[in-house]
């Protein structure tokens, strides 16, 4: 074997090492950040990783008895069947509903890569649900509306892991919110399950 050659394999063969070394270190480096610290930014992501949860399904008799990390709940504990003590399935139909749904069927709907679409407002507030309802396609395929008391804010809009609070529609903000946190979950559901 000529010398060119055995330094052209040694190069190749020490390239080969430099990048795979730096792919690892960046590999382990992303990993530790989103497991130390989960509400960091995810790359490419404008909107924060919320806490993990998990994703455990729960006998649909009875409310989970933890406490969730985040106001609607993005993970966690939920119910799973068609038959749930809210009295409707878990996960819920995709689209828009006026009564209060539960963590423990939202949940299920965020991570089949649904978005929620969720407000609260003192005394009513019409031009707040007619926008949001607006947001929602025909074919309400991965959104669901409901009303949620106790927000930290007027709007929440949610999606598996990540939530934006706004005091009033922003719709350049909730389809930028859309854009890059819908069909993001670990499962992906477009149909309704039941």
């Amino acid at each position: 074997m000529s010398k060119l050659r055995v330094l052209t394999l040694i190069s190749v063969l020490l390239l080969m090492v430099v990048v795979g070394c730096s792919t690892v270190d960046r590999s382990s480096r992303l990993s530790i950040d989103v497991r130390d610290e989960p509400d960091v930014s995810v790359i490419g992501n404008h909107y924060r990783l919320d806490p993990d949860d998990g994703r455990g399904h729960i006998f649909a008799n009875a409310p989970y008895s933890g406490t969730y990390s985040v106001v609607p709940a993005t993970s966690g504990p939920h119910w799973a069947g068609p038959t749930t003590p809210a009295g409707v399935p878990a996960p819920a139909r995709w689209g828009r509903y006026d009564t209060v749904l539960p963590d423990e069927v939202l949940i299920h709907n965020l991570e089949h890569g649904g978005i929620g679409l969720h407000y609260d407002c003192v005394g009513g507030c019409h031009e707040i649900v007619n926008a949001l309802a607006d947001i929602i396609p025909s074919n309400p395929s991965q959104y669901i509306m409901s009303p949620y008391p106790g927000l930290p804010s007027k709007i929440a809009i949610t999606a598996w892991r990540h939530h934006l609070y706004l005091d009033e529609v922003d719709l350049g903000e909730i389809i930028r919110f859309i854009k890059e946190n819908q069909d993001q979950a670990p499962e992906s559901f477009k149909q309704n399950q039941y």
